[in-house]
Protein backbone atom coordinates (compact mmCIF):
# COMPACT_ATOMS: atom_id res chain seq x y z
CA UNK A 1 0.00 0.00 0.00
CA UNK A 2 0.79 3.87 -0.73
CA UNK A 3 0.18 6.30 2.42
CA UNK A 4 -0.14 9.72 0.69
CA UNK A 5 -0.34 11.52 4.05
CA UNK A 6 1.21 11.33 7.25
CA UNK A 7 3.17 13.63 9.76
CA UNK A 8 5.95 10.93 10.57
CA UNK A 9 8.41 13.19 10.82
CA UNK A 10 9.70 14.37 14.53
CA UNK A 11 9.56 17.72 15.53
CA UNK A 12 8.36 19.78 12.71
CA UNK A 13 4.31 20.13 13.58
CA UNK A 14 1.61 18.28 15.85
CA UNK A 15 2.83 14.61 14.02
CA UNK A 16 5.35 12.70 15.78
CA UNK A 17 6.48 14.20 18.98
CA UNK A 18 9.83 12.08 19.04
CA UNK A 19 12.16 10.22 17.21
CA UNK A 20 11.15 6.94 19.01
CA UNK A 21 7.58 7.79 18.04
CA UNK A 22 8.37 8.10 14.46
CA UNK A 23 10.12 4.99 13.91
CA UNK A 24 7.62 3.24 16.43
CA UNK A 25 5.08 4.66 13.14
CA UNK A 26 7.27 3.74 10.36
CA UNK A 27 7.32 0.38 12.28
CA UNK A 28 3.66 0.12 12.34
CA UNK A 29 2.70 0.99 8.87
CA UNK A 30 5.18 -1.69 7.81
CA UNK A 31 3.51 -4.33 9.29
CA UNK A 32 0.56 -3.02 8.19
CA UNK A 33 1.39 -3.33 4.33
CA UNK A 34 2.76 -0.16 3.80
CA UNK A 35 5.57 0.42 1.21
CA UNK A 36 5.78 3.43 0.59
CA UNK A 37 4.37 6.66 3.11
CA UNK A 38 4.35 10.53 1.87
CA UNK A 39 6.08 12.36 4.65
CA UNK A 40 3.66 15.21 4.59
CA UNK A 41 4.38 17.47 7.39
CA UNK A 42 2.11 20.87 7.92
CA UNK A 43 3.16 23.15 5.42
CA UNK A 44 1.90 26.77 7.22
CA UNK A 45 4.00 29.42 5.20
CA UNK A 46 2.41 32.42 7.15
CA UNK A 47 4.89 30.89 9.78
CA UNK A 48 8.81 32.13 9.76
CA UNK A 49 10.75 32.12 6.80
CA UNK A 50 9.35 29.34 4.35
CA UNK A 51 13.08 28.55 3.19
CA UNK A 52 14.47 27.63 6.52
CA UNK A 53 11.30 25.31 7.16
CA UNK A 54 11.67 23.94 4.24
CA UNK A 55 15.76 23.66 4.82
CA UNK A 56 14.75 21.69 8.33
CA UNK A 57 12.18 19.97 6.34
CA UNK A 58 14.64 18.33 3.82
CA UNK A 59 16.88 17.45 6.45
CA UNK A 60 14.86 15.62 9.20
CA UNK A 61 13.54 13.81 5.98
CA UNK A 62 16.66 13.00 4.97
CA UNK A 63 17.68 11.67 8.19
CA UNK A 64 14.70 9.26 9.12
CA UNK A 65 15.22 7.90 5.70
CA UNK A 66 19.02 6.92 7.25
CA UNK A 67 17.32 5.80 10.36
CA UNK A 68 15.12 3.43 8.77
CA UNK A 69 17.86 2.07 6.58
CA UNK A 70 19.47 1.18 9.82
CA UNK A 71 16.64 -0.46 11.67
CA UNK A 72 16.06 -2.26 8.23
CA UNK A 73 12.33 -0.89 8.54
CA UNK A 74 11.09 -1.86 4.87
CA UNK A 75 9.15 1.50 4.29
CA UNK A 76 10.48 3.85 1.68
CA UNK A 77 9.32 7.69 2.26
CA UNK A 78 8.31 10.08 -0.68
CA UNK A 79 8.77 13.99 0.02
CA UNK A 80 5.70 16.16 -0.20
CA UNK A 81 3.71 18.55 2.46
CA UNK A 82 0.35 18.90 3.27
CA UNK A 83 0.31 22.79 2.58
CA UNK A 84 -1.96 25.19 4.44
CA UNK A 85 -3.79 26.87 1.18
CA UNK A 86 -4.19 30.85 2.05
CA UNK A 87 -2.81 34.40 0.39
CA UNK A 88 0.83 33.93 1.45
CA UNK A 89 1.46 30.15 0.42
CA UNK A 90 0.00 31.85 -2.84
CA UNK A 91 1.93 34.46 -2.84
CA UNK A 92 5.27 32.29 -1.95
CA UNK A 93 3.69 29.99 -4.78
CA UNK A 94 3.66 32.65 -7.49
CA UNK A 95 7.52 33.17 -6.96
CA UNK A 96 8.97 29.66 -6.04
CA UNK A 97 8.32 26.30 -6.33
CA UNK A 98 6.19 24.74 -3.93
CA UNK A 99 6.92 21.18 -1.77
CA UNK A 100 5.75 18.68 -4.46
CA UNK A 101 4.62 14.78 -3.59
CA UNK A 102 7.78 12.97 -4.61
CA UNK A 103 8.87 16.06 -6.26
CA UNK A 104 6.24 15.74 -8.99
CA UNK A 105 3.30 17.13 -10.33
CA UNK A 106 0.96 17.10 -7.19
CA UNK A 107 0.30 18.82 -4.15
CA UNK A 108 -1.10 17.97 -1.55
CA UNK A 109 -3.46 20.62 0.39
CA UNK A 110 -5.60 22.11 2.44
CA UNK A 111 -7.69 24.43 4.12
CA UNK A 112 -9.14 26.20 7.56
CA UNK A 113 -12.42 23.98 8.77
CA UNK A 114 -14.13 26.66 8.48
CA UNK A 115 -13.13 28.06 5.17
CA UNK A 116 -16.08 29.10 3.11
CA UNK A 117 -16.57 26.72 -0.22
CA UNK A 118 -15.87 30.25 -2.08
CA UNK A 119 -12.57 30.21 -0.70
CA UNK A 120 -12.05 26.73 -1.08
CA UNK A 121 -12.69 26.95 -4.86
CA UNK A 122 -10.66 29.92 -5.76
CA UNK A 123 -7.51 28.94 -3.57
CA UNK A 124 -7.63 25.30 -5.78
CA UNK A 125 -8.29 27.40 -8.92
CA UNK A 126 -5.47 29.73 -8.23
CA UNK A 127 -2.94 26.70 -7.60
CA UNK A 128 -4.32 25.02 -10.81
CA UNK A 129 -3.37 27.96 -12.85
CA UNK A 130 -0.04 27.66 -11.67
CA UNK A 131 0.34 24.59 -13.03
CA UNK A 132 -0.14 22.08 -9.89
CA UNK A 133 -2.30 19.16 -10.37
CA UNK A 134 -4.15 18.93 -6.51
CA UNK A 135 -4.91 16.33 -3.61
CA UNK A 136 -7.35 18.18 -1.61
CA UNK A 137 -7.00 16.52 1.70
CA UNK A 138 -9.76 14.94 3.98
CA UNK A 139 -12.54 17.11 2.45
CA UNK A 140 -14.98 15.50 4.44
CA UNK A 141 -14.03 17.64 7.46
CA UNK A 142 -14.51 21.10 5.81
CA UNK A 143 -17.97 22.75 7.11
CA UNK A 144 -18.46 24.09 3.51
CA UNK A 145 -18.33 20.66 1.69
CA UNK A 146 -20.62 19.46 4.33
CA UNK A 147 -23.26 22.10 3.58
CA UNK A 148 -22.71 21.78 0.04
CA UNK A 149 -21.74 18.22 -1.00
CA UNK A 150 -22.44 18.59 -4.88
CA UNK A 151 -19.12 20.82 -4.49
CA UNK A 152 -17.13 17.40 -4.43
CA UNK A 153 -18.42 16.41 -7.36
CA UNK A 154 -17.34 19.48 -9.26
CA UNK A 155 -13.99 19.05 -7.93
CA UNK A 156 -13.66 15.47 -9.04
CA UNK A 157 -14.39 16.92 -12.57
CA UNK A 158 -12.04 19.12 -12.46
CA UNK A 159 -9.52 16.41 -12.03
CA UNK A 160 -8.84 17.31 -8.32
CA UNK A 161 -7.89 14.08 -6.05
CA UNK A 162 -10.11 13.89 -2.98
CA UNK A 163 -8.12 11.85 -0.02
CA UNK A 164 -10.35 10.67 2.88
CA UNK A 165 -8.84 9.90 5.90
CA UNK A 166 -9.44 6.35 7.68
CA UNK A 167 -10.16 8.20 11.12
CA UNK A 168 -12.95 9.89 9.16
CA UNK A 169 -14.35 6.28 7.93
CA UNK A 170 -14.22 4.72 11.95
CA UNK A 171 -15.88 7.86 12.88
CA UNK A 172 -12.73 9.79 15.03
CA UNK A 173 -13.93 13.05 13.98
CA UNK A 174 -17.87 12.52 13.99
CA UNK A 175 -21.04 11.48 13.10
CA UNK A 176 -20.92 14.07 9.84
CA UNK A 177 -16.82 13.70 8.76
CA UNK A 178 -18.26 9.80 8.87
CA UNK A 179 -21.37 10.40 6.78
CA UNK A 180 -19.60 12.42 3.99
CA UNK A 181 -16.71 10.23 3.59
CA UNK A 182 -19.00 7.29 2.90
CA UNK A 183 -20.74 9.73 0.47
CA UNK A 184 -17.96 10.15 -1.53
CA UNK A 185 -16.82 6.28 -1.69
CA UNK A 186 -20.46 5.32 -2.35
CA UNK A 187 -20.20 8.00 -4.94
CA UNK A 188 -16.90 6.58 -6.67
CA UNK A 189 -15.33 10.41 -6.60
CA UNK A 190 -13.22 9.46 -3.40
CA UNK A 191 -9.51 9.10 -5.46
CA UNK A 192 -7.38 8.39 -2.24
CA UNK A 193 -7.28 7.10 1.39
CA UNK A 194 -4.62 7.93 3.82
CA UNK A 195 -3.40 7.67 7.84
CA UNK A 196 -3.12 11.35 8.30
CA UNK A 197 -1.39 9.48 11.12
CA UNK A 198 0.28 11.73 13.89
CA UNK A 199 1.64 9.24 16.40
CA UNK A 200 2.01 5.72 17.06
CA UNK A 201 -1.32 5.02 18.63
CA UNK A 202 -4.65 7.10 18.54
CA UNK A 203 -4.02 8.18 15.13
CA UNK A 204 -1.83 5.37 14.03
CA UNK A 205 -0.37 4.90 10.49
CA UNK A 206 -1.60 1.04 10.66
CA UNK A 207 -3.75 0.96 7.39
CA UNK A 208 -4.39 -2.88 7.49
CA UNK A 209 -7.75 -2.80 8.75
CA UNK A 210 -9.20 -0.08 6.83
CA UNK A 211 -7.75 -1.86 3.58
CA UNK A 212 -10.17 -4.89 5.02
CA UNK A 213 -13.23 -2.64 5.42
CA UNK A 214 -12.83 -0.93 1.59
CA UNK A 215 -12.82 -4.34 0.22
CA UNK A 216 -15.85 -5.60 2.59
CA UNK A 217 -18.00 -2.62 2.42
CA UNK A 218 -17.41 -1.05 -0.91
CA UNK A 219 -16.50 -3.92 -3.38
CA UNK A 220 -13.54 -6.14 -4.58
CA UNK A 221 -10.70 -3.34 -6.01
CA UNK A 222 -11.63 -0.56 -3.78
CA UNK A 223 -9.19 -1.10 -1.59
CA UNK A 224 -6.54 -1.75 -4.63
CA UNK A 225 -7.19 1.76 -6.45
CA UNK A 226 -7.79 3.78 -2.85
CA UNK A 227 -4.41 2.51 -1.53
CA UNK A 228 -2.30 1.58 -4.25
CA UNK A 229 -3.20 2.26 -7.47
CA UNK A 230 -3.94 5.68 -7.53
CA UNK A 231 -1.87 6.60 -5.05
CA UNK A 232 1.04 5.57 -7.37
CA UNK A 233 -0.10 7.56 -10.28
CA UNK A 234 -0.55 10.63 -7.99
CA UNK A 235 3.46 10.08 -6.53
CA UNK A 236 4.85 8.84 -10.52
CA UNK A 237 8.25 7.13 -10.38
CA UNK A 238 8.95 5.62 -7.21
CA UNK A 239 12.10 3.51 -8.05
CA UNK A 240 14.48 6.00 -6.47
CA UNK A 241 13.27 6.38 -3.21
Amino acid sequence: MIDLHCHILPGLDDGAATWQDALEMARKAAEGGTRILAATSHGDFSRGDPEEYLEQYRKTLARFRQELAERNIPLKLAGGMELLVHEKLLRYGREHRLPSLNGGKYLLVEFWFDSSSRRIREGLEELARMGWKLVLAHPERYDALWRHPELLAELDRRGVVLQVNQGSLRGDFGRRARALAEYMLRQEIAGALASDAHDPILRSPDLDEISRLLELRYGPGAAAYLLRDNPGRILGSVESL
